[in-house]
C-alpha cells in the first residue's frame, strides 16, 4: 500500500489500517493485505503468527478466510447491518448480583461478621454444651434451628448468639409452633376416633404415624392458603418430602380438608370465647350461580380489630331475603351459638334482597340490630348518574380498544410511558380512573390513534369523534367536569373502604361531600367563555348531585339513619372530642346505638366524661393504629373504653366482602371444579390468616 512521505503510524492508526485491509476479500487485494501485515510486523506492533505469515506470503483466499475467523472483531459481519428486535418497556431482565469490581462471582466463601472458625472443638461438642438452645449439626457446621442460621464454633460467639434478642424470639416462636403442632396432632387423633367409620379407604388410617399425618396436614393447609391447586402437590412431592416425612398423592391429601375446615372454624370460636360485640358484613355476587359471603368483625380486649370469614356458599341461584336471613342465623346461632344481644349491627349494600333479609333478622331474632348501608356502594351509585352521553360513547370505544388488543396496550405504554388503567364494569370509580388518565394524556390521544395499527374499526370510530372540532369540544368539557366533580367522591370512597377504625371518621368525610355538593364549585379549566361553559357543564352533573343530596339528606331513608349513627360515634375519636368540646348531650346521642342505649352505661359515661376530656386533650393520635393503641391504655375510664370497643366493631362499608370476591375470582380462574368445602376452606385460610 503506497504511503505519503512524512506519514507516521500511531498504534490506533495502525489498527485502523489493519481493519481496513481485513475487510477486503477479493483475490487481488491479498497482496495488499500481506504487505500491510508485513509492514506492521517489521515495526514491531504485530507478533509473528503462522496464519498471518501465510497470508502475507501467498495472499490466498482460503488463508484470508481463516484470518477473518480469527480476527472477526476487526470487521463488521453482514448480519450486523440488520435491524435489531426492540423489547417492550414492560420486559424485565434478570440481574445477577456479583461481587468484586471485575463483575465475577467470588469463589471465596462468605463469613458472617464476627465469625471465626475454631479448630479445637467440633460442632457436636457445642451442641452438648448448649442442650437447650436448639443447636444441631448440619453439614459439619453448627446450626441454630431457632434462628435458621449457621454459627461459628468460637465459644464467645456462641454465647453472644444465645443471649441475642433474635435467638430468644426464635426460641419462643419455635416453642409456640411446637405447641400448635402438638395441638394439631391431638385434635387429629380425636377426629380419627369420631370418624373411624369414614376413614378407611381414604389414606387417613390410624396406621399412619402422627408426625407423617402432621406433615401432610401442614402441606395441605399451606397449599390451600396460597391458593395453589391441590393437584400440584403431585408435582412438588419430591421437593416437599424430607427424610422419613412421606407425603401421599393429592387425592389422599384432599381427604384432610374436612378436618382442616373443622379446625379453622374451631379456632374462630376460640377467638370469640370472650363473647365480644360483633357486626356482620355480608354480600352476594354472581359466581357460577350466586356466591354468598359472611364476614364477622369484632375488637379484642387489647383493641385489635379482627375480621373473620365464616361462610362462603356457592348456590344454584340468587337467594331471596328469607333464605339469606336463614343463612346468617344458621352461622351465628347454630354454628357459633353466639348470644343474641352481642350481635349489634350488619353492613350490606343497598340491594333490595339484602334489605329484606335485615328486616327479617330484626323481626325474628335481633330486634336491636343496626342496619348500615354501605357508603362506598352508595357513592358509587352517584357516579353512575353523570349525564355525559358523548363522553360515555367515547370511553366505551376506548375501553374496547385496549380490552381486545394487547398490542394496543403495549403501544400506549411505549407512546406515553404509562400503563393504561384497568376497568371494572361493577365499579364506576374504575371508570373515573380511566377518565382521569385520559384527561392528563388527552393531547397525546390523537397522535397515538393516528399511528396505531391494531383494531382499525375501533380506531376509526375514535378518530371520527376527535377530528370533529365541535364533538371534541364537548368531549373536553364533559371530561373536565366529570373528573373535577368525581375526584372528591373517589377520594372519600377509597377512605371509607378501609378495614381500620374509620367509623369515627365517616361522618366527617360525608359532610365534606354534602358541603361540596351545596356549594357546587367546579374548577373546569377552559380558556374562554368560562361562564357559558360552567353553565353547560353543570347540566352534565346536576342529576348526580341531586341524587346525592336527596339520598343522603332525606330523613326517612335508612342511609340517613346510618349517617346519624356516624355523627354520634365520632366523639370516640379523642381529637374530635377535644375539637367539638363535647358535653352531656353528645353522650346522650350515643343512644342511637342500641348496645349503648342503657341508663347505666350512659350514666357511667357522663361520670367519666371529665377524665376522658383531660386524657383526650393530652392525646397524640396521628394514625388509625395509634388511635386503637391509645384506647387500649385508657383503663382509668372503663366505661368509655368499653363503648369504644363496641363502636370500633362497626364498619361503614361492605368492602371486606368485596375482598373475598376478589380472592374467589383468583381461585376460580385456576380451579373451577373445586368442591364446596375445599373452596370455603381455601378462602377462609387466605382471608383469615392475613387479618
Amino acid at each position: 500500500m503506497p504511503e505519503k512521505e512524512g506519514t507516521t503510524h500511531t498504534p490506533e492508526c495502525k489498527g485502523t489500517v489493519v481493519a481496513m485491509a481485513m475487510r477486503r476479500r477479493s483475490k487481488e487485494d491479498g497482496t495488499a493485505l500481506g504487505i500491510t501485515f508485513a509492514f506492521l510486523r517489521m515495526e514491531g506492533d504485530i507478533e509473528s503468527d503462522p496464519v498471518r505469515d501465510r497470508a502475507c506470503d501467498y495472499g490466498s483466499e482460503s488463508d484470508l478466510d481463516v484470518l477473518d475467523e480469527n480476527y472477526e472483531n476487526a470487521g463488521s459481519e453482514p448480519w450486523e447491518d440488520l435491524a435489531e428486535a426492540r423489547e417492550a418497556t414492560i420486559a424485565r431482565k434478570r440481574s445477577m448480583e456479583r461481587s468484586g469490581k471485575d463483575s465475577t462471582i467470588s469463589k471465596k466463601p462468605r463469613v458472617a461478621h464476627g465469625h471465626s472458625t475454631a479448630v479445637s472443638i467440633s460442632p457436636q461438642q457445642r451442641v452438648k454444651e448448649f442442650p437447650d438452645e436448639m443447636f444441631v449439626t448440619s453439614a459439619g457446621k453448627l446450626f441454630c434451628e431457632a434462628c435458621h442460621t449457621t454459627i461459628a464454633l468460637k465459644k464467645s460467639i456462641v454465647k453472644d448468639h444465645v443471649v441475642s434478642t433474635r435467638h430468644k424470639s426464635g426460641k419462643l416462636a419455635a416453642k409456640e409452633q411446637g405447641v400448635r403442632q402438638q395441638r394439631v396432632v391431638q385434635t387429629w387423633e380425636q377426629y380419627q376416633r369420631r370418624h373411624a367409620s369414614e376413614l378407611p379407604g381414604t389414606g387417613l388410617s390410624a396406621a399412619v404415624a402422627p408426625d407423617i399425618s402432621l406433615r401432610r396436614i401442614e402441606v395441605t393447609t399451606a397449599m390451600l392458603k396460597a391458593g395453589i391447586p391441590l393437584a400440584k402437590a403431585d408435582l412438588l412431592r419430591s421437593v416437599l418430602e424430607h427424610g422419613a416425612e412421606r407425603l401421599t398423592d393429592s387425592t389422599h391429601l384432599a381427604s384432610y380438608i374436612p378436618f382442616i375446615l373443622e379446625s379453622e372454624k374451631e379456632s374462630i370460636k376460640q377467638e370469640l370465647s370472650e363473647k365480644p360485640h360483633i357486626s356482620v358484613i355480608f354480600d352476594g355476587s354472581t359466581y357460577q350461580g350466586e356466591a354468598l359471603v359472611i364476614v364477622l368483625r369484632f375488637v379484642s380486649s387489647d383493641f385489635k380489630i379482627y375480621q373473620r370469614l365464616v361462610r362462603v356458599r356457592v348456590l344454584a341461584k340468587s337467594l331471596k331475603g328469607q333464605e339469606l336471613a336463614r343463612e346468617i342465623i344458621a352461622v351465628l346461632s347454630t354454628e357459633l351459638q353466639y348470644p343474641t344481644e352481642k350481635f349489634i349491627a350488619v353492613t350490606r349494600d343497598g340491594a333490595s334482597v339484602n334489605g329484606a333479609a335485615v328486616d327479617l333478622l330484626k323481626d325474628v331474632m335481633y330486634p336491636d340490630l343496626v342496619d348500615i348501608i354501605c357508603m362506598s356502594h352508595s357513592l358509587d351509585n352517584v357516579g353512575k348518574r353523570f349525564a355525559t352521553p358523548e363522553l360515555t360513547r367515547f370511553l366505551q370505544s376506548w375501553v374496547s380498544l385496549f380490552s381486545h388488543s394487547p398490542a394496543s396496550k403495549m403501544a400506549w405504554r411505549d407512546f406515553t410511558n404509562e400503563a393504561i388503567k384497568s376497568y371494572s364494569c361493577t365499579r364506576w370509580w374504575s371508570w373515573w380512573e380511566m377518565l382521569s388518565q385520559l384527561q392528563k394524556q388527552f393531547d397525546h390521544v390523537l397522535p397515538f390513534l393516528r399511528g396505531l395499527e391494531s383494531c382499525p374499526a375501533i380506531r376509526a370510530a375514535l378518530l371520527a369523534m376527535l377530528e370533529d372540532d365541535g364533538e371534541q369540544r364537548v368531549l373536553r368539557l364533559q371530561l373536565a367536569i366529570t373528573v373535577d366533580v368525581g375526584k372528591l367522591f373517589v377520594q372519600k370512597t377509597y377512605l371509607l373502604e378501609g378495614d381500620g377504625d374509620m367509623i369515627v371518621d365517616a361522618y366527617t368525610h360525608l359532610q365534606e361531600l354534602i358541603t361540596a355538593a351545596a356549594i357546587q364549585h367546579y374548577p373546569v379549566n377552559q380558556p374562554h367563555d368560562v361562564a357559558q361553559l360552567l353553565t353547560q357543564a353543570k347540566t352534565y352533573v346536576l342529576t348526580a348531585i341531586q341524587y346525592f343530596r336527596t339520598r343522603f339528606n332525606h330523613c326517612d331513608s335508612k342511609l340517613y339513619q346510618a349517617i346519624r349513627l356516624f355523627k354520634a360515634v365520632r366523639i370516640l375519636d379523642p381529637a374530635q372530642a377535644t375539637r367539638l368540646r363535647i358535653g352531656v348531650p353528645n353522650v346522650e346521642g350515643l343512644r342511637v346505638l342500641p348496645a349503648l342505649d342503657k341508663d347505666e352505661a350512659i350514666a357511667q359515661l357522663v361520670e367519666e366524661l371529665p377524665a376522658y376530656l383531660v386524657a383526650a386533650e393530652e392525646a397524640t393520635v396521628d394514625e388509625e393504629t395509634t388511635r386503637l393503641q391509645w384506647w387500649s391504655m385508657q383503663s382509668h375510664i372503663p366505661g368509655w373504653q368499653a363503648a369504644a370497643r363496641i363502636v370500633f366493631a362497626l364498619l361503614p362499608s361492605s368492602a371486606p366482602a368485596e375482598r373475598v370476591f376478589s380472592l374467589l375470582s383468583l381461585i376460580s380462574h385456576l380451579q373451577r371444579n373445586m368442591l364446596s368445602d375445599q373452596l370455603e376452606l381455601s378462602l377462609m385460610l387466605q382471608y383469615n390468616r392475613g387479618r
